[in-house]
């Protein structure tokens, strides 16, 4: 069935909606206000999908998708949208994240973003198969297990790209790619410091030494190339016995006077010139006129803490990752800083051990995974009852959630701010300041 309408909002997910007959449809690629001849590709009980035939009336915030594999890949969702329509959608989602999950009609401050729009990604994680002596390396296709094969990511840098297009030529050559599960790569931008991860099922494998010798060639400046043995059947990639190959274990990044160490299992944030405005927020947020305690859940390797320690009278760090939890205390150590101790916990365990202690702590971070903070860590953040609460959040619906909570026990929200850290993609940074109101 093919029908005519107009976008009329967005959903969740960055797709056009439309009406028709009383149904919703969600249109992939739909831009606000765009009249389009569209066809219906499902029906579901209440919902239904439906692709582009035609843009009868384009928006003026169209633009070209300048990527072969756009679609195919399920990495970006916005590239054809202008950079101002990416923003007002991201702003939306914010807002109608925290409408809809926590019942509040709140009002964002404008999106903070780098003029950085592409090659902004430090991290890439490219799947590698080898079918019927074919070695394919490319982006899963959306849902499925299918590599949607590109030499020219758009997010990703000139250099990951370059290496990319080689390492596919190389295993093809030595005929090594059934050895592979995945090829890790690491640039960071500020220092040009290059890590490359292979991760395979055996080391080593068949002409390993020849494609080490590939590498180094073609790559002389780089600073880590090792190997992660890993056997497991499912999708967890970074898991088994490490095999440093050359150079060091780690690779150094600056990020606003300091300096961080990053291992291959290390968490970083991917873009740095828009890590630089988050992380600013965050210690702009967390100052004080005297300087506070402050704690630092899900720290990571000590990034936020360590930043703050420069304004803070002490810093606590807790992660549960062990190696992560030795990686911050080396950074540390490196950046001079002596007035922040890590120690490995989860969140909820170790802010009770911070509460045990009688630490009273003037300003409380937090920067969860994706599901946001058990009920267990609100909890005991309730109790140690700082003044400050700055959470800084990658899913403005866990976000929306927790701060619904922690507004009905005593804080309220003072500002909200998202930050682009993500390009051409639906997803967005947001860290929230709330304050601390009344006793409970």
């Amino acid at each position: 069935m093919e029908f005519t309408a107009v976008c009329e909002e967005y959903s969740f997910e960055g797709d056009g909606t439309v009406h028709q007959q009383g149904m919703v449809f969600f249109v992939p690629g739909l831009i606000k206000g765009e009249k389009a001849l569209l066809s219906v590709t499902s029906v579901k009980k209440t919902y239904g999908y439906a692709r582009i035939v035609e843009i009868i009336e384009p928006s003026v915030h169209r633009v070209k998708e300048n990527c072969s594999a756009y679609r195919l890949c399920g990495g970006c969702q916005l590239l054809h949208m202008d950079i101002e329509e990416q923003h007002r959608f991201k702003e939306e989602k914010v807002k109608e994240c925290f409408a809809r999950n926590a019942k509040m009609d709140v009002n964002p401050l404008p999106i903070l973003f780098s003029a950085v729009t592409e090659g902004y990604r430090n991290k890439v994680q490219v799947p590698v198969q080898a079918i019927d002596h074919k070695v394919q390396m490319g982006f899963y296709q959306n849902h499925s297990n299918t590599i949607v094969e590109t030499d020219n990511c758009l997010v990703q840098s000139e250099l990951s790209n370059s290496i990319v297009h080689n390492m596919r030529q190389w295993l093809q050559e030595l005929g090594c790619g059934s050895a592979f599960r995945h090829v890790l790569i690491k640039h960071a931008q500020n220092s040009n410091q290059l890590m490359i991860v292979m991760i395979v099922r055996e080391y080593p494998f068949r002409n390993a030494d020849r494609l080490k010798e590939k590498i180094l060639a073609a790559y002389p400046d780089i600073q880590s190339l090792s190997a992660v043995i890993n056997r497991r059947s499912d999708n967890v990639i970074l898991d088994g016995q490490d095999v440093l190959i050359a150079g060091t274990p780690y690779i150094q990044e600056q990020l606003l006077d300091c300096t961080f160490e990053i291992s291959a299992r290390s968490f970083f944030q991917i873009n740095a010139s828009a890590t630089a405005l988050l992380y600013q927020t965050v210690l702009d947020y967390a100052k004080d006129e005297t300087p506070q305690v402050l704690i630092d859940l899900y720290c990571g390797t000590g990034t936020i803490g360590i930043l703050a320690a420069k304004q803070s009278k002490k810093v606590y760090g807790i992660e549960i990752v062990p190696d992560a939890v030795k990686d911050a205390r080396r950074n540390a150590e490196i950046n001079h800083i002596e007035n922040a101790e890590f120690f490995t916990a989860d969140a909820s365990k170790g802010a009770q051990r911070i509460l045990a202690s009688h630490i009273h702590a003037g300003t409380v971070v937090v920067d969860p995974p994706r599901k946001g903070c058990s009920k267990d860590t609100l909890d005991a953040i309730l109790k140690i009852s700082p003044n400050k609460l700055i959470y800084v959040s990658c899913n403005p619906a866990t976000l929306a959630r927790d701060c619904a909570y922690m507004n009905e026990n005593g804080y309220s929200i003072q500002t909200i701010q998202p930050v682009d850290m993500f390009p051409g993609t639906v997803h967005v940074e947001t860290v929230v300041l709330m304050s601390r109101v009344k006793e409970k």
